[in-house]
């Protein structure tokens, strides 16, 4: 058994990798801000202690892992490198900790989605899994490592893989890309470094990226072909084709995007020798991630918490609530998440919302960002639908009947949820 603190242990993947080290048989803390996250409850339910940033936190006889996003100036990372004590930022940790075979699921969006499908469907085979929404699980003797590979400053540059998913490339992150070609570049690059590449064969950038050992899957093309025949409030019904082999299926998501990470893990899994038999005996029980289309109830009224955050993620959501409650009323209450974001898809965030019955909370601002609300004034100028959304609004949702509420963003929107139901 090792000793392991986390600093930053909040965050989605340190959740996640917390909870994987425990699963191992090792001894693990960590540290944070106060502020309570959606993955907080995740650690609390695994007894991970949890700790304020303090000097006293570090000692002798632990391995250190530290967010990216914390630096020298953070007082437990300053004193763990003024003492050289044994120190990994978090993506160099999972490279060198992590052996077998590695299942990196990249993309803008989806990845989370897709990994924890993926993770469903080798639940038979014994697997280590990294979930970004915080959940993190291994059998001690895995031969699958099963994780969320983030194109963020590069991150997944980091890592190889046998094999890499590239859901689908757009620009995002502004802070650190300057346009769509460098994201495309970074792809890429992230493919030289995987053993076997699968690409959505309908995504214009995907089929810019190059690779000897490459597997397509699509709607209307690529070597995993499904094909919708039906959708409800309920799901779709699909026909899928690998190989000479058609199956019919249900699906019960909504929002075409869930047939496409549906896809891209079941391409995972028929390339791991994974039947179609065992992933349908599977699809029944499957739970989406926290914050992913989450789900409660009150009176006739549905509230749904997720984490999209980029005008494309909202679209999909959106259309995803469209088809299950068309006969329902929708407000949104939207969290922007980082300025940097948000200035430079102003085009794209307002057409997205156009129509939409919209509140406007104030920028979600992190370790990237400071805050500054001269900004937030600005960006709710771009809205000119919009209502400025505040605390003493929610005792109003309270009345609302047969409506959709969603709470969207990357932040703490969802903190307010609890006060409604």
């Amino acid at each position: 058994m090792e000793r392991f603190h986390l600093v930053g242990i909040k965050g989605t993947g340190m959740a996640a990798l917390a909870g994987i080290l425990q699963d191992l048989g090792h001894d693990v803390t960590g540290s944070d801000v106060p502020e309570d996250f959606f993955t907080s409850k995740k650690l609390k339910e695994r007894n991970i202690p949890v700790l304020p940033f303090r000097k006293e936190n570090i000692e002798e006889g632990k391995t250190y892992i530290a967010s990216s996003c914390y630096r020298e100036d953070n007082v437990e990372v300053g004193e763990i490198l003024k003492r050289k004590l044994p120190f990994y930022y978090y993506h160099e940790f999972i490279e060198n900790f992590f052996k077998n075979i590695k299942i990196g699921i990249s993309g803008t969006h989806g990845k989370t989605t897709t990994t924890s499908l993926v993770a469903k469907f080798f639940e038979d085979r014994r697997c280590a899994y990294l979930i970004g929404d915080g959940t993190g699980g291994a059998d001690k003797d895995y031969e699958y490592f099963i994780f969320e590979a983030c194109e963020y400053r590069n991150h997944f540059l980091k890592y190889d893989y046998d094999f890499l998913v590239i859901n689908n490339i757009e620009l995002d992150h502004p802070d650190f890309f300057k346009d769509e070609e460098e994201v495309v570049a970074s792809f890429q690059q992230a493919a030289d470094k995987a053993k076997c590449v699968i690409l959505n064969a309908e995504d214009e950038n995907c089929m810019k990226i190059k690779h000897p050992n490459a597997f397509t899957f699509g709607l209307s093309e690529g070597k995993l072909r499904g094909r919708i025949l039906d959708s409800s409030a309920a799901g779709f019904r699909i026909e899928v084709e690998n190989q000479g082999e058609i199956r019919e299926m249900f699906l019960p998501f909504t929002g075409v995007y869930m047939v496409y990470d549906f896809l891209a893990a079941l391409a995972v899994a028929l390339l791991n020798g994974i039947s179609f038999d065992s992933v349908l005996e599977k699809l029944p029980t499957y739970v989406r991630p926290s914050r992913r289309m989450e789900e409660r109830r009150f009176r006739d009224n549905v509230i749904i918490d997720d984490y999209a955050h980029h005008p494309k993620e909202i679209e999909m959501c959106l259309a995803g609530i469209r088809q299950k409650y068309p006969e329902k009323d929708l407000v949104v209450v939207f969290q922007p998440h980082t300025y940097t974001r948000t200035l430079a898809l102003q085009e794209e965030f307002r057409k997205v919302f156009s129509g939409v019955k919209l509140y406007l909370a104030e920028t979600f601002t992190s370790k990237r960002e400071n805050c500054n609300r001269d900004l937030d004034k600005i960006i709710f100028t771009f809205f000119p639908e919009a209502r400025m959304f505040k605390k003493e609004k929610v005792k109003d949702f309270k009345n609302l009947k047969n409506t959709v509420l969603l709470f969207l963003g990357a932040g703490n929107i969802d903190r307010y949820i609890e006060e409604i139901v």
